[in-house]
Protein backbone atom coordinates (compact mmCIF):
# COMPACT_ATOMS: atom_id res chain seq x y z
CA UNK A 1 0.00 0.00 0.00
CA UNK A 2 1.58 3.43 -1.18
CA UNK A 3 -0.60 5.96 0.67
CA UNK A 4 -0.58 9.40 0.00
CA UNK A 5 2.71 11.06 0.32
CA UNK A 6 3.41 14.80 1.75
CA UNK A 7 6.10 15.36 0.25
CA UNK A 8 4.57 15.88 -3.04
CA UNK A 9 1.49 17.26 -2.64
CA UNK A 10 0.50 20.40 -0.39
CA UNK A 11 -2.53 20.21 2.43
CA UNK A 12 -5.37 21.96 -0.15
CA UNK A 13 -4.24 19.38 -2.91
CA UNK A 14 -3.82 16.20 -0.19
CA UNK A 15 -7.20 16.63 1.83
CA UNK A 16 -9.59 16.40 -1.22
CA UNK A 17 -8.01 12.44 -2.40
CA UNK A 18 -7.72 11.77 1.09
CA UNK A 19 -10.88 12.13 2.29
CA UNK A 20 -12.82 10.17 -0.46
CA UNK A 21 -9.77 7.40 0.26
CA UNK A 22 -11.03 7.60 3.45
CA UNK A 23 -14.82 7.46 2.87
CA UNK A 24 -14.54 5.18 0.64
CA UNK A 25 -12.17 2.31 1.96
CA UNK A 26 -12.76 3.08 5.92
CA UNK A 27 -8.76 4.33 6.13
CA UNK A 28 -6.40 6.52 4.23
CA UNK A 29 -2.21 6.15 4.49
CA UNK A 30 -0.52 9.69 4.55
CA UNK A 31 3.25 8.99 4.37
CA UNK A 32 6.27 11.03 5.74
CA UNK A 33 3.93 13.50 7.94
CA UNK A 34 6.51 13.62 11.38
CA UNK A 35 10.45 14.34 10.81
CA UNK A 36 12.59 11.69 11.97
CA UNK A 37 13.62 14.01 14.92
CA UNK A 38 10.29 14.24 16.29
CA UNK A 39 9.17 10.70 15.82
CA UNK A 40 11.98 9.36 17.40
CA UNK A 41 11.51 12.47 20.66
CA UNK A 42 8.06 10.39 20.86
CA UNK A 43 9.15 7.55 21.27
CA UNK A 44 11.55 8.40 23.80
CA UNK A 45 9.11 10.00 25.83
CA UNK A 46 6.79 6.90 25.52
CA UNK A 47 9.92 4.94 26.84
CA UNK A 48 10.43 6.98 29.32
CA UNK A 49 6.45 7.31 30.65
CA UNK A 50 6.62 3.97 30.56
CA UNK A 51 9.86 2.88 33.00
CA UNK A 52 8.77 5.37 35.64
CA UNK A 53 7.63 3.29 38.26
CA UNK A 54 4.70 5.94 39.61
CA UNK A 55 3.35 4.98 36.22
CA UNK A 56 2.29 1.60 37.72
CA UNK A 57 2.37 2.19 41.27
CA UNK A 58 -1.52 3.41 41.21
CA UNK A 59 -3.91 1.92 39.18
CA UNK A 60 -6.85 4.30 39.98
CA UNK A 61 -4.70 7.19 38.30
CA UNK A 62 -5.34 5.03 35.52
CA UNK A 63 -1.95 6.01 33.36
CA UNK A 64 -1.44 2.55 31.59
CA UNK A 65 -3.81 -0.36 30.95
CA UNK A 66 -3.19 -4.00 29.89
CA UNK A 67 0.64 -2.79 30.30
CA UNK A 68 0.81 -2.08 26.75
CA UNK A 69 -1.50 1.43 26.71
CA UNK A 70 -0.43 4.61 28.08
CA UNK A 71 -3.45 7.06 28.88
CA UNK A 72 -3.93 10.83 28.09
CA UNK A 73 -0.07 11.33 26.77
CA UNK A 74 -1.46 14.95 26.20
CA UNK A 75 -1.13 15.30 30.08
CA UNK A 76 2.62 14.02 30.32
CA UNK A 77 4.41 15.84 27.87
CA UNK A 78 3.83 19.27 25.21
CA UNK A 79 5.37 16.87 22.47
CA UNK A 80 1.86 14.86 22.07
CA UNK A 81 -0.26 17.59 22.92
CA UNK A 82 1.05 19.96 20.15
CA UNK A 83 0.49 16.60 17.91
CA UNK A 84 -3.24 17.32 18.14
CA UNK A 85 -3.21 19.89 15.54
CA UNK A 86 -0.58 18.53 13.21
CA UNK A 87 -0.67 19.35 9.51
CA UNK A 88 -1.90 18.28 7.69
CA UNK A 89 -3.72 15.86 9.32
CA UNK A 90 -5.86 18.21 11.73
CA UNK A 91 -7.62 19.79 8.42
CA UNK A 92 -8.38 16.56 6.97
CA UNK A 93 -9.80 15.38 10.45
CA UNK A 94 -11.99 18.58 10.54
CA UNK A 95 -12.76 18.40 6.90
CA UNK A 96 -14.08 15.24 8.01
CA UNK A 97 -15.68 15.59 11.24
CA UNK A 98 -16.40 19.37 11.16
CA UNK A 99 -14.43 22.29 12.66
CA UNK A 100 -16.34 22.18 16.32
CA UNK A 101 -14.78 18.45 16.45
CA UNK A 102 -12.68 17.57 19.58
CA UNK A 103 -10.33 14.83 21.04
CA UNK A 104 -11.70 12.18 22.64
CA UNK A 105 -8.81 10.00 23.78
CA UNK A 106 -4.83 10.40 23.23
CA UNK A 107 -2.88 7.25 23.77
CA UNK A 108 0.70 5.66 23.15
CA UNK A 109 0.68 1.52 22.48
CA UNK A 110 3.74 -0.03 23.06
CA UNK A 111 3.90 -3.57 22.10
CA UNK A 112 6.80 -5.63 23.06
CA UNK A 113 7.35 -9.16 21.74
CA UNK A 114 4.37 -11.46 21.93
CA UNK A 115 1.57 -8.43 22.97
CA UNK A 116 -0.66 -6.70 20.28
CA UNK A 117 -4.29 -5.86 20.67
CA UNK A 118 -5.27 -8.83 18.58
CA UNK A 119 -9.02 -9.12 18.79
CA UNK A 120 -10.72 -7.41 16.07
CA UNK A 121 -13.07 -4.69 16.82
CA UNK A 122 -14.86 -0.99 16.35
CA UNK A 123 -13.94 1.55 18.16
CA UNK A 124 -17.26 2.61 19.59
CA UNK A 125 -20.78 1.40 19.66
CA UNK A 126 -22.42 -0.20 15.91
CA UNK A 127 -23.91 3.84 14.80
CA UNK A 128 -25.67 2.27 11.26
CA UNK A 129 -26.85 -1.31 12.19
CA UNK A 130 -29.59 -0.69 9.21
CA UNK A 131 -26.69 -1.44 6.66
CA UNK A 132 -26.92 -5.02 6.96
CA UNK A 133 -30.23 -4.99 5.69
CA UNK A 134 -29.63 -3.39 2.72
CA UNK A 135 -28.14 -4.87 -0.36
CA UNK A 136 -25.67 -1.95 -0.90
CA UNK A 137 -25.55 1.86 -0.28
CA UNK A 138 -26.72 3.63 -3.39
CA UNK A 139 -23.43 5.64 -5.16
CA UNK A 140 -25.26 8.99 -5.22
CA UNK A 141 -26.46 9.18 -1.92
CA UNK A 142 -22.80 10.26 -0.89
CA UNK A 143 -20.25 9.32 1.56
CA UNK A 144 -21.80 7.94 5.21
CA UNK A 145 -21.60 10.47 8.13
CA UNK A 146 -18.39 9.57 10.28
CA UNK A 147 -18.57 10.57 13.54
CA UNK A 148 -15.57 9.54 15.21
CA UNK A 149 -11.93 8.19 13.94
CA UNK A 150 -8.22 7.01 15.22
CA UNK A 151 -5.66 8.87 13.98
CA UNK A 152 -2.36 6.41 14.18
CA UNK A 153 0.79 7.55 13.94
CA UNK A 154 4.12 5.04 13.59
CA UNK A 155 6.39 6.17 15.98
CA UNK A 156 8.92 3.19 15.05
CA UNK A 157 9.07 0.85 11.54
CA UNK A 158 6.79 -1.42 10.96
CA UNK A 159 7.48 -3.02 7.52
CA UNK A 160 6.70 -6.54 7.78
CA UNK A 161 4.07 -8.21 9.24
CA UNK A 162 6.74 -10.01 12.21
CA UNK A 163 6.32 -6.45 13.73
CA UNK A 164 2.41 -6.70 14.64
CA UNK A 165 1.11 -4.48 12.25
CA UNK A 166 -2.32 -2.75 12.49
CA UNK A 167 -4.58 -4.47 10.28
CA UNK A 168 -7.89 -3.20 9.01
CA UNK A 169 -10.93 -4.80 6.91
CA UNK A 170 -11.47 -2.41 4.05
CA UNK A 171 -15.37 -1.19 3.44
CA UNK A 172 -16.00 -2.91 6.57
CA UNK A 173 -17.48 0.77 7.78
CA UNK A 174 -20.71 0.21 5.96
CA UNK A 175 -21.16 -3.16 6.38
CA UNK A 176 -23.34 -2.52 9.39
CA UNK A 177 -21.51 -4.79 11.23
CA UNK A 178 -19.12 -5.10 13.99
CA UNK A 179 -16.70 -7.73 14.13
CA UNK A 180 -16.49 -10.90 17.09
CA UNK A 181 -14.24 -9.86 19.56
CA UNK A 182 -11.49 -12.62 18.81
CA UNK A 183 -8.42 -13.05 16.91
CA UNK A 184 -9.67 -14.18 13.61
CA UNK A 185 -11.90 -13.12 11.10
CA UNK A 186 -15.11 -14.91 9.37
CA UNK A 187 -14.37 -17.25 6.39
CA UNK A 188 -13.45 -15.15 3.33
CA UNK A 189 -12.50 -11.96 4.88
CA UNK A 190 -9.11 -10.36 4.57
CA UNK A 191 -7.16 -7.98 6.38
CA UNK A 192 -5.00 -5.58 4.78
CA UNK A 193 -1.75 -4.84 7.13
CA UNK A 194 -1.07 -1.14 6.70
CA UNK A 195 2.75 -1.38 7.16
CA UNK A 196 4.89 2.17 7.84
CA UNK A 197 7.54 3.76 8.40
CA UNK A 198 8.42 6.35 12.13
CA UNK A 199 6.34 9.05 10.70
CA UNK A 200 3.92 7.59 9.02
CA UNK A 201 0.44 8.48 10.06
CA UNK A 202 -3.66 7.00 9.17
CA UNK A 203 -7.01 7.34 9.82
CA UNK A 204 -9.52 4.79 10.61
CA UNK A 205 -12.68 5.55 10.76
CA UNK A 206 -14.05 3.80 14.33
CA UNK A 207 -16.30 1.66 12.15
CA UNK A 208 -13.98 0.04 10.34
CA UNK A 209 -12.69 -3.63 11.77
CA UNK A 210 -9.12 -3.42 12.96
CA UNK A 211 -6.76 -4.57 15.34
CA UNK A 212 -3.36 -4.27 16.11
CA UNK A 213 -1.23 -7.89 14.90
CA UNK A 214 0.65 -9.63 17.54
CA UNK A 215 4.01 -9.02 17.74
CA UNK A 216 6.68 -11.41 16.41
CA UNK A 217 9.72 -9.60 16.56
CA UNK A 218 12.51 -8.89 19.08
CA UNK A 219 11.78 -5.09 18.49
CA UNK A 220 8.97 -3.13 20.55
CA UNK A 221 6.70 -1.12 18.66
CA UNK A 222 4.97 2.26 19.07
CA UNK A 223 2.29 3.67 18.21
CA UNK A 224 0.80 7.12 19.17
CA UNK A 225 -3.34 7.11 18.90
CA UNK A 226 -5.41 10.02 19.06
CA UNK A 227 -9.04 9.75 18.90
CA UNK A 228 -11.37 12.78 17.13
CA UNK A 229 -14.97 12.90 17.19
CA UNK A 230 -18.03 15.26 16.26
CA UNK A 231 -19.50 17.84 18.96
CA UNK A 232 -22.35 15.34 20.52
CA UNK A 233 -19.49 12.84 20.89
CA UNK A 234 -18.25 12.74 24.77
CA UNK A 235 -14.80 13.34 25.56
CA UNK A 236 -13.28 9.91 27.37
CA UNK A 237 -10.95 11.85 29.86
CA UNK A 238 -10.67 9.30 32.78
CA UNK A 239 -12.09 9.76 35.70
CA UNK A 240 -14.78 11.31 33.68
CA UNK A 241 -17.34 12.95 35.85
CA UNK A 242 -14.27 14.64 37.98
CA UNK A 243 -12.19 14.93 34.95
CA UNK A 244 -9.90 17.99 35.20
CA UNK A 245 -8.26 19.29 32.48
CA UNK A 246 -4.38 20.00 34.21
CA UNK A 247 -3.30 23.55 33.92
CA UNK A 248 -0.48 22.76 32.20
CA UNK A 249 -1.38 21.13 29.31
CA UNK A 250 -3.45 24.40 28.40
CA UNK A 251 -0.25 26.75 28.56
CA UNK A 252 -0.03 28.75 25.30
CA UNK A 253 -2.16 26.93 23.61
CA UNK A 254 -4.16 28.19 20.50
CA UNK A 255 -7.76 28.30 19.76
CA UNK A 256 -7.56 25.64 17.56
CA UNK A 257 -5.90 23.68 20.25
CA UNK A 258 -7.61 24.51 23.19
CA UNK A 259 -10.96 23.89 21.20
CA UNK A 260 -10.04 20.62 20.23
CA UNK A 261 -9.07 20.13 24.15
CA UNK A 262 -12.61 20.83 25.02
CA UNK A 263 -13.52 24.79 25.28
CA UNK A 264 -16.55 24.85 22.71
CA UNK A 265 -18.67 27.99 22.05
CA UNK A 266 -22.26 27.54 23.25
CA UNK A 267 -24.87 25.21 21.45
CA UNK A 268 -27.78 23.27 21.45
CA UNK A 269 -28.08 21.76 25.10
CA UNK A 270 -25.68 24.18 26.65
Amino acid sequence: MNGISRTSLDTDILIGPAVREFHQRGFVVLRAIIPTDRTQHLRELVEKRYLDPKTHENAQLDLVRGNVSLMRTFEYHQAFRDLLILEPVISLVEQILGTDCHVVAQNAIRTPRGKGIVNWHIDDVLFFPFLAHLPAIPENTGPLPCYSLNVMAALSDVEAEIFGPTQVVAGSHLTGRAPEYKPTLPSGVAPTSLFAQAGDVYLINSQTWHRGAQNQSERTRYLLTTAYGRRFISQRFFPFLNYRMPPHVLDGASDRLLRLLGKHEKGPYG
